[in-house]
């Protein structure tokens, strides 16, 4: 047998068991986790689609906080 389909084997494996990245939708929702992968994404141990999405999920977390507070303005 070739190594060539064992590695290929091994690769899709280890891509197929990955986890999908948490949507910005989810840590807009849980801002706790959120702040936590992003400071671990400032220190180098977490990186991937994870770190843009939990930034842009705080963001959106604040700017909805900030549309509430404004409209209790009125």
């Amino acid at each position: 047998m070739r190594p060539f389909p064992i590695l290929l084997v091994i690769i899709f494996g280890a891509v197929a068991c990955s986890p999908q990245p948490r949507s910005t939708e989810y840590f807009a929702a849980h801002p706790d986790e959120a702040g936590e992968i992003v400071a671990d994404c400032r220190a180098g141990l977490h990186r991937g689609a994870e770190c843009a999405n939990a930034s842009a999920g705080i963001a959106a977390a604040e700017s909805a906080a900030r549309m509430n507070a404004y409209r209790k303005g009125f």
